[in-house]
Order: structure tokens, then C-alpha cells, then sequence
């Protein structure tokens, strides 16, 4: 028997908390450190229907990987839907742990593997707190229209801010909403940033700083790494039942 305590303990070494952003909420969310683990489902983001199929299938703890809760709740009511899928998870006995920017920020996390998607190497941190990726293509001269092509295989449909003939060697990554990123990837002669999202304004500074932008879009920047999480722990608990949710969906929906 695994308890809850053992498995967060792992978290924690893995994703400690000195790697997530200050603004974060990281670590054991919710739970019973004593409670036994038999069933653990991984999923992006904690949603009414993430909660209905964790009751299903009598899972006992979500990994996800945004927070929730994620800001300072005072009611806890069936009045709110944050305050019923609480309530529903509390009354089922399902905890809840998430690791977010100490995940994305991890050796093995999710920048890191977005910088594998794009074949990167001498790949270091983006930012001196370790957050976000850069590095450089395997494959000098690789056009932008190429690793659209790449991005949308493996990813799924994505915009982009530059030229499709504009040859990329050097690459920021960052997923979710790091348009901040924006600044320091041209500093240090980045080519092209992929991110989850950015803002407006953001891409029209990217164009003056002639950085190309791949926005994959919040969801497909981070959800991938939500099916290797759940290996991950399988590698670590082979006697825990570990999968990830086939219930979430990005909520943005593309019109083709």
C-alpha cells in the first residue's frame, strides 16, 4: 500500500517548490497525507468534468497540473462551481497535487520537452531562475514554414508572428502565457520564441525585435506533457494505477 504522503514526497523532490514562480500555488492542494493511493489521474486542468470522471473511475488522487485550488478561496459553497467541485472531491476522498511552474521549469518538465519536440541541443534555461528553454537547432537553417509543419504534427494547428521564408537556427520555448519571455529571447539572439499565447501587443513587439513567434495556443502548448507525466509516476509506482484524463478538451475551439 502506497500512502498519499509517500507520492507527494516524490513530487516534491522531482518539482520542489524553489523552481515554481512566486505568484504560484504548488505542492499538496488538497488531501489526507495518510490516505492510501491506489488510482492517480493526471490531467492539464481540474474542470467539472475532469471531477465527474475522477469520481468514475475511483481515482484517488489528481495530479494537475495547473493548480486548483489556485487563489485564496473564502466560501467553500455549492453556490460557486469551484466551491462544488471541491465539496464533490472532498466528499469522495480525492486529493489533489499540482506542480505547475515547477513542472514546466523542471530537468524533465514541460520546456524541457518541448525542446526535444524541436530537436534543440547545448539547451539551457531561458531565464536566470530557470524557467523557460533556448537553445539551438540540430539542423542549422531550418525555415519557419518547415517548423510550422513540425509544431502542427506533433501539437496540433498553430498562428504565427514573422516571415515563413525567415531561416530559424536559434530557439526560445515557453509554454502557457509567457509573453514575457519575449524581451529576453531576443537578447540573447533568439530566432524564434514558441509559446502557449501572447498577447497583441506582444507579437507586434516580437515583429520589431524581428522575433518570430510560434503560438501553439495554451492548451496543446502544455497538455502533452500530461500523458508523460502519467508514465513517469507508472515508472515510479508500478503498483499505482496511473492514466491520463480522456474527459478534458481545450476549451478554444478552432473554426476550419
Amino acid at each position: 500500500m502506497i500512502d498519499l504522503k509517500s507520492v507527494v514526497s516524490y513530487f516534491d523532490t522531482e518539482y520542489p517548490a524553489s523552481l515554481a514562480e512566486d505568484w504560484d500555488n504548488v505542492g499538496l492542494l488538497v488531501g489526507n497525507l495518510s490516505a492510501t493511493v491506489k488510482t492517480i489521474m493526471t490531467c492539464l486542468t481540474v474542470t467539472p468534468e475532469v471531477c465527474e470522471e475522477s469520481v468514475a473511475k475511483n481515482v484517488h488522487l489528481i495530479v494537475s497540473h495547473h493548480p486548483f485550488p489556485f487563489q485564496e478561496i473564502k466560501k467553500i459553497t455549492s453556490q460557486t462551481v469551484e466551491g462544488s467541485m471541491l465539496l464533490q472531491l472532498i466528499s469522495h476522498g480525492i486529493a489533489v497535487y499540482s506542480p505547475h511552474t515547477a513542472h514546466d521549469s523542471a530537468k524533465d518538465g514541460v520546456n524541457q520537452q518541448l525542446a526535444a519536440i524541436l530537436e534543440l541541443i547545448d539547451v539551457t534555461p531561458l531565464n536566470a531562475n530557470g524557467s523557460g528553454r533556448i537553445g539551438n537547432r540540430k539542423q542549422n537553417g531550418t525555415l519557419l514554414s518547415d517548423l510550422l509543419r513540425i509544431i502542427e504534427s506533433r501539437l496540433g494547428t498553430c498562428s504565427y508572428v514573422g516571415e515563413l521564408n525567415k531561416s530559424v537556427n536559434r530557439i526560445a520555448v515557453g509554454c502557457g502565457a509567457t509573453d514575457d519571455f519575449v524581451d529576453e529571447a531576443a537578447k540573447q539572439n533568439a530566432d524564434l520564441l514558441l509559446l502557449g499565447e501572447a498577447r497583441f501587443h506582444t507579437c507586434l513587439l516580437a515583429q520589431s525585435l524581428h522575433l518570430a513567434l510560434i503560438l501553439t495556443g495554451h492548451f496543446a502548448s502544455e497538455h502533452f506533457a500530461v500523458k508523460t507525466l502519467a508514465q513517469k509516476i507508472t515508472a515510479q509506482f508500478p503498483e499505482i494505477l496511473c492514466f491520463p484524463s480522456t474527459s478534458e478538451q481545450d476549451v478554444i475551439k478552432r473554426y476550419h
